[in-house]
């Protein structure tokens, strides 16, 4: 079931209507196009939810999901379609959706019921116009302001994500030097602990690494792999190689990265949004391992 979630400045009532809208991003379909979905009423008390794409670019970073890779959020959005808006409207981010509004309301506080259609819904909103691209079109709606409001926990949770750092580690294997064909080769990630990374927001959202498993290349083509977090040395990941290292004169060109899935909490409970990473993967770190043939001698 997908997880519904309030955007930082939700429509609550509309002049016309009073049904209540929320609009989520998505995982992008295809390269390029930025998806979301949004709930919209379906007649007789029911909503539904339709889903929106288009082309635009959209993102925030250079690393287009809210982190210039640095570690620093960005906006999700294109605010810069709203330059023709008078200077005096604040803007701001629903996900992938660019909003404007008045803030403070060019209306006296005893005309917002008549305006927006109905009572206030809590304490902080205010009557005032706001517009979103995409979207319908702009109205008169009880909002809160930005200031008051803050980041959606969409933002937070990329922002979360982006404050993640693996770990610094070296390819460790046994034996400690030279590997031989035909003997079980051991492989183990030296440096990083086998507890939890954490990546905080400005707000409650946390984001949770929990290690998963490491994934080791041998280098000798026969593929990639994937062990338990070994931390320490053990033979829970092993690989035998069947010919010497003669073509490579530093050794087989082993690799090796640890990978980590990703929960997120709001306020310590578990936080679940569609369109949200799972994993973290470190970088490779490389690890020359020389193989070579033991001579024997075989007795009648």
């Amino acid at each position: 079931m997908l997880t519904r979630i309030a955007a930082c400045l939700t429509l609550c009532v509309a002049l016309v209507a009073t049904a209540l809208f929320t609009i989520v991003p998505t995982a992008a379909a295809q390269d390029g196009e930025n998806c979301w979905l949004e709930e919209v009423d379906a007649g007789e008390g029911e909503t539904e939810w339709v889903e929106h794409c288009d082309d635009s670019g959209g993102g925030g970073g250079e690393d287009d999901d809210g982190d210039n890779g640095d570690g620093e959020y960005e906006p999700q959005c294109d605010l810069s379609i709203f330059d023709d808006v008078h200077d005096g409207a604040s803007f701001w981010c629903e996900g992938t959706t660019a909003c404007w509004g008045n803030f403070p309301s060019v209306f006296p506080e005893d005309q917002w019921e008549e305006l927006a259609g109905s009572p206030s819904p809590g304490e902080g909103y205010i009557v005032t116009f706001v517009e979103c691209v995409p979207g319908d079109g702009g109205d008169w709606a009880w909002v809160l302001p930005p200031e008051e409001q803050g980041p959606s926990l969409w933002d937070l949770a990329w922002q979360a994500f982006g404050n993640l750092a693996t770990p610094d580690f070296t390819l460790a294997f046994s034996p400690p030097d030279q590997s031989f064909v035909n003997l079980p080769t051991w492989y183990w990630a030296d440096g990083p602990a086998d507890g939890e990374l954490i990546g905080e927001s400005t707000g409650a959202v946390n984001a949770i690494a929990t290690p998963n498993r490491i994934e080791v290349d041998p280098g000798d083509g026969s593929g990639v792999l994937e062990c338990p977090f070994a931390v320490a040395e053990s033979d829970e990941c092993n690989h035998v190689y069947a010919q010497a290292s003669v073509d490579h004169p530093d050794g087989y060109p082993a690799t090796m990265r640890l990978v980590y899935d990703i929960a997120f909490t709001n306020d310590g409970a578990p936080l679940e949004i569609d369109g949200l990473p799972t994993t973290l993967e470190s970088p490779w770190v490389d690890g020359p391992l020389p193989v070579a043939e033991a001579q024997s001698i075989i007795i009648d």
